[in-house]
């Protein structure tokens, strides 16, 4: 699959969420969120050993390290 992963991704750039590797308490976790395969998402902060914050659908999300790792991003706007 095509696509980089969410904690390599470039802040102020817009993505969208390509796949989820298989963890199920996470796909439901993001999904109640609004996020979910297909979402689009714009990244405002992503440092070393912080959570990556995520804008989507008005709402900022702060999605830990390690979870960032499982999230598959592509499709990158503004290049």
């Amino acid at each position: 699959m095509d696509g980089i992963l969410l904690s390599e991704a470039t802040p102020g750039k817009t993505y969208t969420v390509r796949d989820i590797k298989d963890e199920a308490r996470l796909v439901n976790r993001l999904s109640s969120m609004g996020l979910m395969c297909g979402s689009q998402i714009d990244v405002c902060q992503n440092y070393k050993k912080q959570p990556v914050l995520v804008f989507s659908r008005d709402t900022l999300v702060a999605i830990g390290r390690a979870e960032s790792q499982k999230i598959i991003v592509g499709g990158l706007q503004n290049e």
